[in-house]
Formats: structure tokens, sequence, C-alpha cells
């Protein structure tokens, strides 16, 4: 049976829900259905007081959510079919738009990627902010540790004492 709700109590991958048209009858705990559970994994938990569509046995004991609804209070954000969009509390998002291929990613705090092997970008990056490497930086010629350990060191055959200097001992790569 189908049946709408509120969810009411909630723990990792299971939900209660307040049945609205049984006299807001709580039911038992009912699976939240997950993207992949097998090989992969996904998590996915439901926050108390999203409304939400379930398939029910006759006595509300066994349920499976069918997924979350927008209502009055709750708007959908969105009104465009071509864009998907992940928003949390926080105001962090992830954002695809498939008319203007741009995926937005605004996160509210720290970023952490761990690679076995490397992260590759195959684009231009721009940076408006600092960029903090903890490891040496590389280019097609060499590394700015090779160029510090170069000129860092070098010396002017003329000295300056304000006055014009020589060229350095030493030629950059």
């Amino acid at each position: 049976m189908l049946v709408f709700g509120t969810v009411v109590a909630s723990r990792p991958h299971q939900v209660r829900i307040k049945i609205h048209e049984f006299d807001e009858f709580e039911s038992g705990w009912f699976f939240v259905p997950q993207l992949c559970t097998v090989k992969d994994k996904s998590s996915n938990s439901l926050a108390i007081n999203t409304e939400v569509a379930a398939c029910v046995t006759e006595d509300f004991e066994d349920g499976c959510i069918i997924g979350a609804l927008y209502n009055d209070e709750d708007v959908c954000i969105l009104e465009d079919e071509n864009v998907k969009l992940l928003s949390f509390e926080d105001g962090t998002l992830f954002k695809y738009d498939k008319t203007e291929h741009k995926h937005t990613v605004d996160v509210k705090g720290q970023i952490y990627v761990k690679a076995a092997d490397k992260v590759i970008f195959d684009c231009e990056v721009e940076m408006t902010k600092n960029l903090k490497v903890a490891k040496d930086v590389f280019d097609k010629k060499g590394s700015m540790q090779a160029m510090r350990d170069v000129y860092n060191p070098h010396t002017h055959s003329n000295g300056n004492n304000g006055l014009p200097t020589g060229q350095p001992n030493n030629s950059m790569l």
C-alpha cells in the first residue's frame, strides 16, 4: 500500500514515519533505499520532519521509503530540469548544469583529495587565492627548488653599492 508521512525517528538507513491518512499513526522501522549496498556502498539518511512516500504492509510495521517529497514548507529551489543539485544545510552545494556544461562546487569547509597515484587536471587552472605546496613544484623545464638552489647563492662580479651590477654567474634554465 502507498502512504504518505513525516519522518519522526531516524537511524542509519531506516526511519519511522507518522502516516497522515491514518490519524498520524506511527509506523515500524522502514528501510531507506540506497544507491548501492553490495560491492560499492552509499549512505543517505533522512532528517526528522522530512515528508516521504512509502510502500508499506497493511499493519504498517514493514515498509520501504520510496522517496522524500517537496511540500509547501520545504520547496524545491530549482526550476530547471537541466540542472542537478545536491545542497546541504551549511550552504555547501554540488551543482551541474547540463546546458552550460558547468559543474559548480561550493564547499563551506575543506576539501581533502587523496589519490593512490596522482590527480590530473587536463585544463587551465586559475587560482584566486594563494597556492601552498608541501613538496616541490615542477614545470616542463625543472623544479622551483632546483631554481632556488642555483639562484639563491649567486654572486655578481661588480658588487652593487647602488651601481649597476654585472651578470649573475649562473643563468636560468
